[in-house]
């Protein structure tokens, strides 16, 4: 009877003694941060992406209009916001011509660039804008 006790509590101290598992509850406590910050950088990713299809825009529209392919600012405007159209409804542009430097700037809601999840909320009141500039050429 004595070895069943002694190999039972042999049996417990190694249980409790033991290390065996402690990463799978670490990976469990980690793996949710991990996922979070993995989704932050995708939607912050895709805002910088939808930025620089935005500057594109901007600057082809730009140049465009200085080299006289483009007559007026509200055909500007209409090229920019169709170009844009995939992306977001909610394009704000504004093109001026101060001593020969045509000025482009167009707004773009950084929630509409976030992807479908929209994962982090507080990009909802952003706006991302560009500039673009370029002297009249014609």
């Amino acid at each position: 009877m004595s070895f069943i006790l002694n190999r039972t509590k042999q049996m417990r101290t190694a249980f409790l003694k033991g290390e065996h598992g402690n990463a799978t509850v670490e990976v469990a406590l980690w793996v949710p941060f991990f996922f979070i910050a993995l989704m932050m950088a995708g939607q912050l990713a895709l805002i910088f992406f939808g930025q620089a299809i935005a500057l594109d825009a901007a600057q082809s529209a730009t140049r465009a209009y200085s080299v006289g392919l483009i007559t007026t600012e509200g055909q500007v405007e209409s090229q920019i916001q169709a170009e844009l159209a995939g992306i977001s409804t909610n394009v704000t542009v504004t093109s001026t011509i101060t001593d020969e430097l045509i000025t482009t700037i167009v707004s773009v809601p950084a929630s509409d660039f976030g992807g479908p999840l929209k994962f982090i909320a507080q990009f909802a009141s952003l706006n991302v804008q560009v500039v673009a500039q370029q002297f009249t050429e014609a």
